[in-house]
């Protein structure tokens, strides 16, 4: 019995050993991309969002748009604003966080992963209550 542990934990180890190892890759890391200067993140989404989702219609490219906000419908005129200069900047940088200012302002806007499929998302910087999705 004590035959068969010692083998089993030597096992483990040499396992171990070859995934640390990189299983063969003798490629040299490399650097990050560099090339696409992020503005600073978008703080991640609260497990609950702000105010009630409140339907703006519809944004860049038919997506629907959807504004958490505790400011009501009152807030779309603002939120639809706020989608449509991410559009026109999105344009321009393919990839990453963009950083847009409405009604002086700041959003950070990008995608990011839900549960099952992405959306874009611009919260805002000035107003922690204000979170703003484009949808399919």
């Amino acid at each position: 019995m004590r035959r068969a542990i010692e083998s089993l934990v030597f096992i483990g180890l040499v396992g171990a050993v070859a995934l640390t190892a990189g299983c063969g890759d003798d490629s040299k890391p490399q650097a990050a991309d560099t090339t696409t200067a992020a503005p600073t993140s978008a703080k991640p989404a609260p497990a609950v969002l702000p105010g009630e989702p409140v339907d703006c219609g519809t944004g860049p490219n038919g997506l629907a748009v959807i504004a958490h906000t505790t400011k009501g419908v009152d807030f779309c005129s603002h939120a639809v604003a706020v989608v449509d200069a991410y559009a026109a900047q999105r344009e321009k940088q393919p990839d990453g966080d963009i950083a847009v200012t409405v009604d002086n302002m700041r959003w950070v806007c990008g995608e990011r992963q839900g549960d099952p499929n992405p959306y874009q998302e611009c919260a805002s910087q000035n107003e922690s209550a204000d979170i703003v999705r484009l949808a399919s």
